[in-house]
Parts: C-alpha cells; sequence; structure tokens
C-alpha cells in the first residue's frame, strides 16, 4: 500500500504503523567493509559495519569511563558469562542496545588507547562441524564482545589475542566475524565452531567484504605476523574429517571457511560480489560464484563518504535491484532493518583523542545520516541514550528512524528528496573536519583537556542539530504525505 494514496483520515494511524513496524524482519544480519590504511585516500584504517536487526529496536550512543577493579573482582553479563575484571579497565565509547536484558549489544566502539572493534558480522558452521565442536550456550557472543575487549586492551593483536584467549576457555556461542581495528592494521576474526577461531590481519593495501558467511580461505598459522588461530584449528578438522585428507599444502594454507563454514549461500555472496563490482570495478566477476576473492585492491582509493555510500546501497543499475521485478527476492546491502551504521575512521597523524572518529548512523544509511563522535567523546547528548522498542518523540534513534520510515513509502520522490538532504548534510560535515580537527589539534598541544573539551562540544553540537533536524523533516513528510504532493521532496538543509 502506498501511503501517499491513502485517505487523509487514516494518514496518522498509518504513519505509526510504519514508522514502528511496518519494515520488521525476522532475521538479523549484517553487511561489513574493511579497508587498510594504503587503500584509503587520507591513509586511514576504515572498519565499517551495517548492524541490521529489526525496524523498531532503538540503539544508544554511551561512553563508559575508565574504572579501577578490587582483586577477584567479576564481570557477570546476561549470557552467563563470567570473567575476571582487569585491574584498569579503560575507557570507551559504544553503542549498546536500549535492552540489555539479552547482553549489552554494544556493537561497536573505541577505547581510549585507540582500539576499534565491530562485532559481529553473523555466520554459520556447516553441520558436520558444528556436530564435532558444538557452541557454548553461555560462551562468548556476539552481545558481549566489545564490552569483553574495548576495555582491557592497547593495541588490535593484543584485542585479537585475548578474544581467541577467550574462546579457548570458554567457548563461543556462535559463529561470527570480528573486525579489531587500531591506526596501524586490522585484525579480521572469525569463529567457526565452539572453540576454533583464526584470525587474519587486513593486507594495508587492500579490502575486504563480508556479509555473514565465514570468509578466511588461506590460513598458515606459521606466518605469525599476519596469521592466528586456536591451537586445534588445523588438526580438529583433519581428526573430524572435515577437509580432504589428501590436502598437503594444509599448513600452508588452510581454507578455515571450507572447513568450518556454510560457503556459497547467494543471501550472503551476492553482497560480496556487489562490494567488490563497487569498489573494483575494473575486474568484472560472475554475480552468481559460490565464493569471491578474500581481499582486493580498490581501483581508487577509499573514502569515508563512499564506504557510507556504499552501506546504503541495494545493487543500483543490475538486475538484483530490489526494487525490479528480477530483484524482488534479492537481499541488499542497504535494508529498512538496519538499526545503525558505523564507519570507524583511524588515523595516525594526530592525537588518538582526535584522530579516531566513529561515523555513526542511526536507522537505515540509506535514509538517514553519518555523525562524527570522537574517540575523545566523554559524554554523548540524552537524546542519544533514549528509546526503546516503541515509538519515542525525546529518542534519536527514533527521531532518525521516522523520517528514514517515510521516505521509504515512495523511494522515487520522498526518499530521493531524504536522501539528498542528508548527503549535503554529511558533505557540510566532512568540509568542516580538518578545521575542525586542526583547532582541536592546536588546543591539543596547549591544553589536551581544553581540546577533547572543544572535540566533545563539536560532536554533541552536531549530533543535536541533526537530531533537531531529523524531527523537522519527520514533520514536512507527514504533511507532504498527508497532502498528497506530487514530486521530488524538496526540504530545505
Amino acid at each position: 500500500m502506498k501511503l501517499h494514496r491513502i485517505k487523509k483520515a487514516s494518514v496518522a494511524a498509518a504513519i505509526t504503523t510504519l514508522i514502528v513496524g511496518g519494515f520488521a524482519f525476522p532475521a538479523s544480519a549484517c553487511t561489513s567493509v574493511f579497508a587498510g590504511k594504503k587503500a584509503t585516500a587520507d591513509g586511514s584504517v576504515l572498519v565499517a559495519r551495517n548492524e541490521d536487526v529489526s525496524s523498531a529496536w532503538s540503539k544508544h550512543v554511551k561512553v563508559f569511563p575508565s574504572k579501577t577493579h578490587k582483586s577477584g573482582e567479576k564481570l557477570k553479563f546476561e549470557t552467563g558469562l563470567t570473567v575476571d575484571q582487569p585491574k584498569v579497565s579503560y575507557k570507551y565509547i559504544a553503542i549498546p542496545d536500549w535492552d540489555p536484558s539479552k547482553g549489552p549489544f554494544e556493537e561497536a566502539g573505541i577505547n581510549e588507547y585507540g582500539v576499534a572493534i565491530s562485532a559481529t558480522n553473523s555466520a554459520y558452521a556447516n553441520k558436520k562441524a558444528e556436530a564435532s565442536d558444538p557452541f557454548v550456550e553461555k560462551g562468548v557472543s556476539e552481545s558481549v564482545i566489545p564490552t569483553l575487549i574495548l576495555p582491557r586492551v592497547k593495541t588490535a593483536r593484543e584485542g585479537a589475542e585475548l578474544l581467541g584467549k577467550y574462546i579457548e576457555k570458554y567457548g563461543s556461542a556462535e559463529a561470527n566475524g570480528v573486525a579489531i581495528a587500531d591506526k596501524n592494521e586490522i585484525w579480521y576474526f572469525e569463529v567457526g565452531t565452539g572453540h576454533q577461531w583464526v584470525a587474519e590481519r587486513v593486507p594495508d593495501n587492500a579490502y575486504l567484504i563480508v556479509a555473514n558467511g565465514l570468509r578466511i580461505d588461506n590460513v598458515n598459522l606459521s606466518d605469525t605476523k599476519n596469521f592466528m588461530g586456536s591451537k586445534t584449528l588445523i588438526s580438529h578438522a583433519v581428526e573430524k574429517g572435515l577437509i580432504p585428507n589428501n590436502d598437503k599444502d594444509i599448513n600452508q594454507k588452510f581454507d578455515f571457511a571450507g572447513a568450518y563454514g556454510d560457503v556459497g549461500q547467494k543471501y550472503n555472496t551476492r553482497r560480496e560480489w556487489w562490494g567488490e563490482k563497487t569498489f573494483t570495478p575494473s575486474i568484472n566477476q560472475n554475480a552468481d560464484l559460490t565464493r569471491y576473492p578474500l581481499f582486493m585492491i580498490p581501483d581508487q582509493k577509499i573514502t569515508p563518504k563512499q564506504v557510507m555510500k556504499f552501506m546504503g546501497s541495494h545493487y543500483e543499475g543490475t538486475p538484483y535491484d530490489p526494487s525490479t521485478s528480477t530483484g524482488k527476492d534479492e537481499r541488499a546491502v542497504g535494508v529498512d532493518r538496519t538499526v545503525e551504521s558505523h564507519v570507524i575512521q583511524l588515523r595516525s597523524n594526530m592525537p588518538a583523542d582526535i584522530a579516531n572518529v566513529m561515523w555513526l548512523c542511526l536507522a537505515n544509511p540509506e535514509y538517514s545520516v553519518y555523525l562524527p563522535f570522537y574517540q575523545g567523546t566523554y559524554d554523548t547528548p540524552t537524546a542519544f541514550k533514549l528509546g526503546n522498542d516503541k515509538y519515542d518523540d525525546q529518542s534519536a534513534y527514533w527521531a532518525f528512524r521516522a523520517p528514514a520510515a517515510l521516505a521509504a513509502t515512495n523511494p522515487d520522490t520522498l526518499g530521493v528528496g531524504l536522501k539528498n538532504y542528508w548527503g549535503n548534510y554529511e558533505d557540510q560535515l566532512f568540509a568542516k573536519q580538518s578545521s575542525v580537527e586542526k583547532e582541536a589539534t592546536e588546543l591539543y598541544k596547549k591544553d589536551k583537556q581544553e581540546a577533547i573539551k572543544y572535540l566533545n562540544k563539536y560532536s554533541n553540537d552536531t549530533a543535536t542539530d541533526a537530531y533537531t533536524k531529523a524531527k523537522q523533516l519527520r514533520n514536512e513528510l507527514i504533511t507532504n504525505i498527508a497532502k498528497d504532493s506530487k514530486g521530488v521532496f524538496n526540504p530545505d538543509l
């Protein structure tokens, strides 16, 4: 039903239905892009992911301060996992769920040492592999990984090593893929079964697309600069018959995804194809392959803005676009059930509090906006800490969700207008970025705390301004719909 065609008397009821639950899906899934520092235009490490859950599920943006813990103090999660607290847990900013009853689901964040995590990209083990090493119900899960790792590590490598130790000790509750990064490198970490894991360093000049399937296929554990893994990673696969017995090169090139994963699902591989087509269009790959290269070199150096555009994309200009008759059953990158999307930018040319920024988009990135939250941020606006699974006029999540949901009812008019509006808003933020960071850097030389206050105010002022504009856009869209207006929605910036 097209909302702009319904009678005015039912507009309010229909709008509520669309905003709160009109596009909810039962399944959750994610899409990720990870790019090394020599693959990006400004030398930054980029970590990006869409968190796809439901149309009606608030995310909050919070800062968790550093804490000193007593000897023997425990961290107890709602999932049943209990671990020792460190002597000191580091400060970090993250994106928790509104409802912590099944775990915090903090999903992504940056700690005070410039370590960033995006967790997780859900995946699946094949039946034989899972039966050989079952998942552990109270083990390490997506819901706890950022909370478990960010307060405890000072480098990305340390983060991957610690997560591996936890999985071997406590087991994993699921298969998944995690990015752990700092200004120098990205470690892409995959869990195959209850206790089998692997991590690979993303080459500096390459990028990686992940879409709900295990991907690592070239493991060489003797190359400790670029790989790490569980102690029984290969021996378990051999013992349980997860790989061919005649594989003579197994120790130099072990196909982790082939042994443990459920590879070749079109639901995943189509998005991998699209990502590689987007960033390396010079290489013409068949859209129906069962597997795609793990790492690719981009034709042109990647920018955060290009990644943001990709995160809201849906195979535009191809037969797989879900808005066409041939693509109606396709799973695109940009979907309405994205509750948040993040592009984390890590750099080495400034103090870490200034150099590292999490560009955060609440709601579907196709119809929403990415806002900068710097590593040095020590508090966030109240609206960004409110909201649940019911529409709330005071919640930032719902402020951005509402116009996105309304615009999705008519992509060709309302949708185009909203995308243009937020795209121009983002362009203005990127245009300001260098001058804001230059000012912060000059302040930092004189007084670190004054620089951090300046950046915190900038992030909060920007977030509050966008929040206010989102509510105005909601009102304009409702008016536009009620009037059954024709033509492209064209709000003033």
